[in-house]
């Protein structure tokens, strides 16, 4: 091999790890299973809640459709704000307490995406929490109501945050594990827009 063949060979190397580095990092954050649960330490903290998801298909008035179903799970995409290069996805129960481990940092939810047999809805409620090192964040408890129709509707939120139920239901989820908890400060009430992509069809059933 020349000289000229390794220099652009390591060119091309080089190009090719700027480029990673620039795009930073994309990952897929499931909640942790009963057995694997693990705790905050310096480089990661954990996110607690739980939600209670209601929703109903308005069709002529009829109410409900009789063939509609809908994912026991949603996805949230979220951000790391202070560097803006951290995207995570992240699966979530509907119904139910989460645990979430993630690394430290400020994040904002950018979507929420419920799979149905319509298709998915995507909308988008103010969600902002801090992560820190060796501690839990509680974002409580969210009463989600979701009213649709063919291809729009809303989601209506309301955040029951108060301390003593947050604590109650921390101790349950991280079965009596020591972690220092913050409450994520969530507007009480919230409601949003959410559009149909029929294009993502399926519901997952776990």
């Amino acid at each position: 091999m020349n000289h000229a063949m390794v220099r652009s060979t390591c060119l091309i190397i080089l190009l090719l790890l700027i480029a990673d580095v620039s795009l930073g990092s994309t990952a897929a954050i499931v909640p942790l299973s009963a057995s694997g649960r693990e705790q905050a330490d310096q480089d990661h903290g954990v996110l607690l809640g739980t939600n209670h998801f209601t929703i109903g298909f308005i069709r002529n008035g009829q109410g409900q459709s009789p063939d509609f179903k809908h994912s026991n799970e949603m996805e949230w995409h979220i951000e790391e704000v202070t560097q803006g290069k951290r995207s995570l996805t992240v699966q979530l129960p509907v119904n139910g307490p989460f645990v979430v481990r993630l690394p430290v940092g400020s994040y904002r939810v950018t979507k929420m995406r419920f799979r149905s047999s319509e298709g998915s809805w995507h909308t988008v409620l103010p969600t902002a929490f801090e992560i820190r090192p060796w501690e839990c964040t509680s974002l409580g408890t969210s009463m989600l109501q979701m009213q649709v129709g063919f291809y729009t509707g809303w989601v209506r939120r309301q955040v029951l945050n108060e301390q003593e139920l947050s604590r109650n239901e921390n101790r349950r989820t991280l079965e009596k594990k020591a972690c220092p908890t913050s409450i994520a400060i969530l507007e009480s009430y919230g409601k949003s827009p959410v559009k149909l992509d029929r294009h993502s069809r399926g519901v997952s059933q776990h």
